[in-house]
């Protein structure tokens, strides 16, 4: 006796969910025309995939994508709710890259649940996702579109390639990003990374390739060019902005970094619409 199809709705853009299932089960044997995001929250489900008899297990923190087209064969595991943040889309050109995930089958793929944090950050993006999809708002669909791409942003840090930097090490440069305008010790940065201060730095540098001080002046002077490059700071300005107490300090810091003097760079960058921008970069990257 054959199996009767999971119907679904037409999807102009995007649409989505959130809620618990109990005994739910899904069975769209030429899959649907749009990719299906499925990200548990708590409990679980079983998903086959080529019609095989062997389920693997979605548990909760896990994310699975259906590409368009895949065999779509899943149920709850009945023991308790499935609560899931689901969504059909139609992909923005550009997030095709990011689909490179750990494969089930054919054109289904999952990344399993990541540390709490970068979870936390997938779940929120994904929830935002929903509500902005359901709200009615003016340019709802876009606003979904938009945090759906920040879900799979994330969902891209957390993907295990090896390429990939280590969750601890994500933590640090988003502390550092965000504290730029003040000093930093090892000791915070490593907290921020929940790690020992040893144990931060020799992680840190093995994924980085520099030193947690050497990447956080790096970072500083990055910014200062933006800055000297976009804005009418005054120098001293910049210098406070980006962590440096004294002016002196910073231009011998961006002078050591680029060459150049913070005045220098900013009639340079001025004169010739960038020049001094690609010189900059070849000299921090010899750092």
């Amino acid at each position: 006796m054959s199996r009767p199809e999971t119907p679904y709705p037409p999807v102009e853009r995007v649409l989505t969910g959130h809620e618990q299932r109990v005994d739910s089960r899904c069975w769209r044997p030429h899959g649907t025309p749009t990719p299906l995001l499925i990200h548990t929250r708590r409990g679980r489900a079983l998903v086959r995939v080529d019609g095989a008899a062997d389920a693997h297990v979605q548990a909760a923190g896990d994310t699975v994508l259906w590409l368009a087209g895949a065999m779509q064969d899943f149920t709850s595991d009945t023991a308790e709710p499935w609560e899931i943040v689901w969504a059909h889309f139609h992909p923005r050109e550009h997030w095709h890259e990011w689909f490179n995930w750990p494969m089930l089958g054919r054109r289904v793929m999952r990344i399993p649940a990541p540390a709490p944090r970068l979870r936390a950050r997938i779940t929120d993006a994904l929830l935002e996702m929903d509500s902005f999809a359901r709200s009615g708002f003016p340019q709802a669909s876009q606003f979904a579109l938009n945090a759906l791409e920040r879900g799979l942003l994330w969902l891209d840090a957390a993907n295990p390639a090896p390429a990939r930097l280590a969750e601890p090490v994500q933590e640090a440069i988003l502390f550092i990003s965000r504290h730029l305008d003040r000093r930093l010790s090892i000791q915070e940065i490593a907290a921020a990374a929940r790690l020992s201060p040893s144990r931060f730095a020799h992680v840190f540098k093995g994924q980085v390739g520099v030193s947690p001080a050497q990447f956080v002046a790096q970072r500083r002077i990055a910014r200062a060019r933006v800055l000297l490059e976009s804005t009418s700071l005054s120098i001293g300005a910049v210098a406070e902005t980006i962590g440096y107490s004294s002016q002196f300090y910073f231009a011998t810091r961006f002078r050591a970094a680029t060459g150049m003097s913070p005045s220098d760079w900013r009639r340079r960058s001025a004169d010739s619409s960038g020049a001094g921008d690609s010189y900059g970069s070849s000299r921090m990257s010899n750092e």
